[in-house]
């Protein structure tokens, strides 16, 4: 972290309230420090220009995840989380079980609260990778870090979608979706099919039910959800309408008949508000649809591809409607990395393969700004791109040409919308990650979350420290990139 000026720790420090906890003997320590008022919003950058902060993890901890909230971000390490202003990165407030496991972390949609889990078995476990199957989640105040409340839930096993189901900030996927005062799940229906299940975030008392059935009313078929996101109260989910015969893999993994659809559910009352269905025949996709959210417009983007279909939709997610005929994610000429607004953002190689071309086009497909960076031997144009309103970013984690692999600190090259000048950035992090695993599914990056070590949140551009191998230590910095 950068160094603080003695005014600023005199200014901090009075609005810290520190409490330690001993639950009892044997129990872990609570490490508990909030803020005594809300901390103040800040805008998302449309561009940065320099490093601002550095951020490191508490010792014997790592970086697990950072979502975005309104002052900046809530990171998830190995016990706990923390709240660090965007603008500065200094802590704000932190909620820890120090020696003690943290088992999930999720924000809700608007970014006002926090919820975490721990272990609630009373015993040591055999095997560090099963959790026990009752959780203690305590729901946060992310302006504050003040608890909201807490409760002990089972974990929703998921069955074969477990994998599959996130909200775009969830990181706790079997603790549920997220909404802003509830969290959704997936629970079994008597074997077969599952219903949507909802519950109060705060409480835990269920809320609704659902089990959509086939539009046609087929009775033939079950509902098995898919891969969800959610957007403006709505949930946003891939689902399968297959025969009740199919049980194992190799069932599904026979050419058959069977419906997908996209269907959107209002998540304070569990109704269905439109869906969009699609008859195939072919195997049993896993993940029918590929979603993706644009987080300030909240237009959901989807694509369907399988065995011999393809179909995608740009949809408003409260109506359901389409918003645009035009294809934008087929691949052909140019790779779609991202959603921007009410655009799409694309790359494309040009001058023989020396160079890439990034442009972002309107719904109707036409252009609207376009600029051109050097292509390095190393580079690959669908990998580390992030796009902000006045610029593009590319993380180059600098990986050396080597028998074995290496990098070098990692650099971002921010190139601007308007003029086209780059610009390269010196991070002093390592970002050991192929562009392979640079958390992209299939071949539609633009729906999927942002790069992995990338994060635009307000007040700066997120780096993560990504150090990979066995004999390194654990990841532990953030870099902000500010204006």
């Amino acid at each position: 972290m950068k160094e603080r000026s003695p005014l600023l720790v005199l200014i901090i420090l009075p609005l810290l309230v520190s409490c330690s906890v001993f639950p009892g003997r044997g129990g872990p320590e609570v490490d508990h420090v909030t803020l005594s008022g809300p901390a103040e919003s800040l805008d998302v950058p449309a561009n940065v220009s320099s490093v601002g902060w550095t951020w490191s993890s508490p010792r014997e901890t790592s970086v697990r995840h950072v979502s975005p909230i309104s002052y900046g971000l809530v990171v998830s390490i190995s016990d706990g989380v923390v709240g660090v202003s965007g603008e500065t990165g200094e802590e704000l407030w932190r909620y820890r079980r120090l020696g003690e496991r943290l088992t999930g972390a999720s924000v809700t949609p608007d970014g006002e609260a926090v919820a975490v889990s721990y272990s609630a078995h009373d015993g040591e476990t055999e095997d560090e990778e099963e959790p026990p199957p009752l959780h203690e989640v305590v729901l946060l105040d992310s302006s504050t870090g003040e608890i909201k409340g807490t409760q002990v839930v089972e974990f929703a096993s998921m069955n074969r979608i477990e994998d599959e189901v996130s909200s775009y900030t969830s990181v706790g996927k079997r603790f549920g979706v997220l909404f802003n005062d509830s969290r959704i799940i997936y629970r079994g229906n008597e074997g077969i099919g599952a219903d949507i299940v909802s519950f109060d975030l705060e409480s835990g008392e269920e809320l609704w039910s659902v089990t959509p059935i086939q539009s046609d009313g087929s009775e033939s078929r079950v509902f098995v959800p898919r891969d969800s996101v959610v957007s403006r109260g709505v949930l946003i989910l891939a689902s399968t309408f297959m025969d009740k015969s199919v049980v194992t893999s190799a069932d599904a993994d026979e050419l058959q008949g069977h419906m997908i659809a996209l269907i959107g559910i209002d998540g304070e009352t569990g109704s269905e508000l439109w869906r969009h269905e699609i008859e195939v025949h072919g195997p049993i996709e896993t993940n029918p649809f590929n979603i993706g959210v644009e987080r300030g417009s909240g237009m959901v983007a989807a694509v369907a591809n399988g065995y011999d279909y393809y179909e995608e939709f740009i949809l408003d997610p409260v109506a359901g409607e389409v918003l645009t005929d035009t294809d934008f994610f087929t691949g052909q000429d140019d790779t779609a990395v991202g959603i921007l607004g009410e655009a799409i953002v694309s790359v494309r190689k040009v001058s023989d393969g020396e160079e890439y071309e990034y442009s972002y086009s309107d719904l109707s497909g036409e252009v609207q700004q376009s600029v051109t960076v050097p292509a390095p031997l190393e580079r690959r144009e669908d990998s580390f791109t992030l796009a902000m309103e006045d610029s593009i970013a590319w993380l180059d984690v600098n990986e050396q040409a080597t028998d074995d692999l290496s990098w070098n600190p990692a650099q971002l090259m921010v190139t601007d919308w308007d003029d086209g000048e780059s610009r390269v950035i010196d991070l002093g992090i390592e970002v050991q990650r192929r562009p392979d695993m640079d958390g992209m599914r299939g071949a539609i990056p633009a729906l999927t979350p942002p790069p992995a070590s990338m994060l635009l949140a307000p007040g700066a551009l997120v780096i993560t420290e990504d150090l990979d191998g066995e004999d390194n230590e654990p990841s532990r910095r953030l870099v902000g990139l500010v204006p």
